[in-house]
């Protein structure tokens, strides 16, 4: 099985309105939106630059569409987790804190162990070294999320309606930067 990270492109904008509009996946994203193309322009666009508005200001993103075998399957995204911090929930934790969100939009790819494969492929490959740790927010409702996420390592640190879950960063990892056109590990 081949996992493919290709760097998120405005030709995606389609996926990205099906997946998010998917009910699997809007259950735990943006439940109070209603997706059209050009709300997902407005959001994705500067993604595919490899940056986010927060307060005016850029802050770094790297977005990726997530593929197994060729076939589009998914959402991934990294960023420095204090860049977005909310409500101080990030204040005793590591200050070199990668941040990770992630979802399968394909039904038919859910419950086959591909989303841990996916996780364990991108922690090992596109986290940079100047990251200790790597933080993840599943809501406490979802199960499923938080039982992947602890299969790949990583552990709960506190939480409410969204669990704060955390892992320590391998630090012999390499750095792959945004500028690739795509990473394909086979398993």
């Amino acid at each position: 099985m081949n996992i493919n990270f290709v760097p998120l492109a405005d030709s995606h904008f389609p996926l990205l309105l099906k997946w998010l509009e998917m009910p699997h996946v809007k259950l735990w994203w943006d439940q109070e939106i209603k997706w059209n193309l050009e709300l997902i322009k407005q959001k994705y666009l500067s993604y595919i630059k490899g940056y986010k508005l927060q307060n005016n200001e850029p802050k770094k993103i790297q977005a990726y569409i997530v593929k197994v075998n060729r076939t589009p399957v998914g959402y991934i995204q990294i960023y420095n987790a204090h860049d977005f911090e909310q409500a101080n929930l990030l204040i005793n934790l590591p200050p070199n804190l990668a941040a990770i969100d992630f979802f399968l939009g394909e039904l038919e790819y859910l419950n086959k162990g591909i989303g841990i494969l996916t996780l364990k492929t991108f922690l090992e490959n596109f986290i940079d070294k100047e990251f200790s740790h790597i933080l993840v927010e599943p809501d406490s409702k979802n199960i499923a999320a938080i039982k992947t996420y602890e299969k790949v390592g990583f552990k709960i640190i506190g939480g409410n309606e969204k669990i704060l879950m955390i892992k320590e960063n391998n630090k012999n990892l390499r750095i792959i930067t945004y500028n690739f056109d795509s990473f394909i590990v086979s398993c």
